[in-house]
C-alpha cells in the first residue's frame, strides 16, 4: 500500500462533521515522482476515513466515511466524521482547528496500482493510470505537491506516535529508493548515495538492538518501550509484529 498526502481541506458543516479534502492535483510530478490524472480515480468510490495517521490499519477504529469525487484538476474526498462516537468527534475537532490554521494534511492509500514510466517537462516520472483508493486519513506530515510539513518536537509526541511517524517516513524513503535505484540502473549510474543511506540505516538498527538488549523488564509483554522498539526494528527488516 502506498500513501500520498495533501493539505487542502474544507469543513463544510460543523454540525454533521462534513468535510471536503483535496487528495491529488492532476498533471504534476509529486515528490514521490508520480503523476496522477482524472482517470486515475474512480468517481463515487466509497472510502473509509481512518484514525489519525492511517492507524486504522493497525486496529484503530475508523472515524468516518466518504466518497471520491474529481474536478478537471483535482481528486477530492467528500465525507463526514462519526460525531456520535468519541473517537470520531475528537478527530473532527482536531481536524477542524488545524484546518482553520491551514495546518491540516490529508493522506490517501493506493492499492492495485496500474502505472507506466514516462517523462513530464523533461523529468522521469511514474504515470498512474488507475488505482484503488479505499481509505483516507488526516495526518501530521506529507511529501506530495501542495503540502506543508508540520514541525513537531519528538518530545511532544507519545512514543507510539513518534514511532509511527518514523516508520511512515522510512516506508516512503524505501519506496523512493526502489524507484531511484531502478532508474539509475537503467541509466548505468552509481548507487553510492543509496549505499551510504543503507549503511547508515543498518548502523541505526544495530543501536536499536543494543537498546532493546539492555532493557530487560520483568515482564517484556507489558513493557511498551520494548514492544514498540521491537515492532519498529522488525518493520524495518520487513517483518510485521503484533
Amino acid at each position: 500500500m502506498d500513501t500520498k498526502t495533501f493539505s487542502r481541506v474544507e469543513i463544510k458543516d460543523a454540525e454533521t462533521g462534513a468535510f471536503t479534502a483535496v487528495i491529488s492535483t492532476f498533471g504534476v510530478i509529486d515528490l514521490d515522482g508520480d503523476v496522477t490524472s482524472k482517470t486515475s480515480f474512480t468517481e463515487g468510490a466509497p472510502v473509509v476515513i481512518s484514525a489519525y495517521g492511517h492507524t486504522s490499519w493497525d486496529g484503530g477504529l475508523p472515524v468516518g466515511k466518504g466518497v471520491l469525487s474529481t474536478t478537471d484538476t483535482e481528486a477530492l474526498v467528500d465525507g463526514h466524521f462519526f460525531l456520535n462516537t468519541s473517537h470520531g468527534r475528537d478527530t473532527f475537532e482536531t481536524v477542524k482547528h488545524l484546518s482553520e490554521a491551514g495546518l491540516q494534511e490529508w493522506s490517501y492509500s493506493l492499492e492495485s496500482i496500474v502505472a507506466k514510466r514516462g517523462e513530464l517537462d523533461g523529468k522521469s516520472a511514474r504515470f498512474i493510470e488507475s488505482t484503488v483508493v479505499k481509505e483516507a486519513s488526516p495526518v501530521l506530515r506529507g511529501a506530495s505537491v501542495n503540502t506543508r510539513t508540520l514541525a513537531i518536537k519528538a518530545g511532544d509526541l507519545k512514543f507510539s506516535e513518534h514511532r509511527e511517524s518514523v516508520v511512515t517516513a522510512l516506508d516512503e524513503l524505501l519506496k523512493r529508493a526502489a524507484e531511484v535505484v531502478t532508474l539509475r540502473a537503467e541509466q548505468g549510474k552509481s548507487f553510492a548515495q543509496q549505499i551510504e543511506a543503507r549503511d547508515a540505516l543498518r548502523a541505526l538498527l544495530v543501536k536499536f538492538d543494543a537498546v532493546i538488549d539492555e532493557h530487560t523488564p520483568e515482564d517484556p509483554a507489558d513493557d511498551e518501550f520494548a514492544h514498540e522498539m521491537a515492532r519498529f526494528v522488525a518493520f524495518s527488516q520487513g517483518v510485521t509484529l503484533t
